[in-house]
């Protein structure tokens, strides 16, 4: 089995980069080979350029989104680890999704409407939030986050999604964060196995 890691927290030292620990050593233990995809660390170009839109149009695309298509093809689970700024994604990871998961590669149109082209894929989404889990469920914030990234986006293109956030991060104790940590690995540990493997 093949995972792909898109990380989007710049620095070292944030709770995503150790929950970014946390999931590599789980996947090594379930014996999950993986490709991180550090998207600050690879100065990825997020910017949905008119030549992109030109590409997808005519069904090719550069050659550093070929690879990262390539990567999303050949595993089976996605992980993606970033954490909350104004209720989305950060602006490197929300480029990515524009440029990689393209019409023709993610979906397409049909009679019907639009079809996810990456079925039988697993994926995992951990956030991170300064916010209380009850201020943004009082708010109805924490259903926008998930209804961005879990239903009009992977869903979409047909992933079975897994979503966890780690709430009131900067402001909860270390064995709350321990706990945090712990949900990380369960959730690693209960990933099914491809058919056949």
């Amino acid at each position: 089995m093949k995972a792909c890691i898109v990380f989007a927290q710049e620095g070292k030292d944030s709770f995503c980069h150790v929950i970014l620990s946390r999931v590599t050593q789980s996947l090594e233990k379930e014996q999950i080979t993986y490709e991180l995809r550090d998207l600050y660390q690879m100065n990825f170009q997020p910017v949905f350029t008119a030549e992109d839109m030109q590409r997808v149009e005519q069904g090719t695309s550069s050659d550093d989104i070929q690879s990262e298509q390539t990567i999303i093809t050949d595993a089976d689970l996605l992980v993606m680890i970033y954490p909350v700024w104004w209720w989305s994604a950060p602006a490197i990871l929300k480029g990515y999704i524009d440029r990689v998961f393209t019409n023709g590669f993610a979906f397409r149109y049909g009679s019907d409407g639009p079809v996810g082209q990456l079925t039988n894929k697993q994926a995992i989404v951990f956030t991170t939030t300064r916010e209380s889990a009850e201020r943004m469920a009082a708010t109805g914030l924490d259903s926008v986050i998930k209804k961005q990234i879990v239903d009009g986006t992977l869903q979409f293109m047909g992933f079975d999604v897994t979503y966890q956030n780690f709430a009131a991060v900067p402001y909860v104790d270390d064995a709350a964060r321990r706990n945090m940590l712990s949900q990380v690995e369960t959730i690693i540990a209960g990933i099914r196995q491809p058919i056949g493997v």
